[in-house]
């Protein structure tokens, strides 16, 4: 069920349907899927970072889930929050909202791990990490950049397990499912701006500053 985040959501998403819009692929992604449902030109690319650049070199739409992360094995490298303040005067917001994922699931590779107490190795999209925390607290964690790449290397046997979209994972057939689950993501869809963004302002001045100030200031002088 989707719950609209902002009163203007609806009429933004309404004369963004025609348009297109770029996000984070392959086939199969929980972005993939929520563009599809809203709209009908869609470009995918390997990144969410890469989808708002295209869309500010193509004038188009880019639609980011709020809880994406990228990491390395021990750091991380990208996240919402850094790419919403990246775009700033590229890029701007247009519309927010929460939506069920695609059911997502924790599934082995049999020959490799037929219990989660088994497994050794889980590939995740970084984003999915409590769901390896809690299933497989034991394993060492394999970061990618999309769950559909998750699911193909369980499947290739490079690691035991893997968080995935169960449709992804019923699709790859070698692979065992051991529990389900469907949360929500918050989604926002950014547009290029229709104006120029303000130049920064001086702050306002409270009321008392200066009077703080000048206090301060004979503190500071011993008075």
């Amino acid at each position: 069920m989707m719950r609209l985040l902002s009163d203007t959501t609806t009429d933004r998403l309404q004369l963004a349907s025609g348009a297109r819009v770029a996000t984070l692929g392959p086939v199969g992604t929980d972005a993939h899927a929520e563009a599809s449902r809203l709209f009908d030109d869609i470009v995918l690319t390997d990144s969410f970072a890469e989808a708002v650049a295209y869309g500010e070199r193509h004038q188009s739409y880019a639609l980011v889930a709020a809880g994406f992360i990228e990491r390395s094995a021990s750091d991380i490298t990208d996240s919402w929050v850094d790419l919403h303040f990246r775009a700033y005067g590229r890029m701007t917001l247009a519309a927010v909202w929460e939506q069920n994922t695609k059911a997502m699931c924790i599934a082995t590779n049999p020959q490799h791990a037929e219990t989660l107490d088994a497994v050794r190795r889980i590939a995740i999209h970084p984003a999915t990490a409590v769901f390896a925390r809690t299933y497989t607290p034991q394993a060492e964690v394999v970061y990618v950049n999309a769950k559909p790449i998750a699911v193909e290397c369980a499947s290739q046997g490079t690691v035991d397990a893997c968080v995935g979209s169960l449709d992804v994972v019923t699709q790859a057939s070698n692979l065992m499912v051991h529990d389900v689950f469907r949360p929500t993501m918050v989604w926002c869809l950014y547009e290029p701006p229709t104006h120029t963004v303000p130049e920064p302002t001086d702050p306002i001045a409270h009321p008392h500053m200066n009077t703080s100030a000048a206090h301060i200031e004979e503190i500071s002088h011993g008075h």
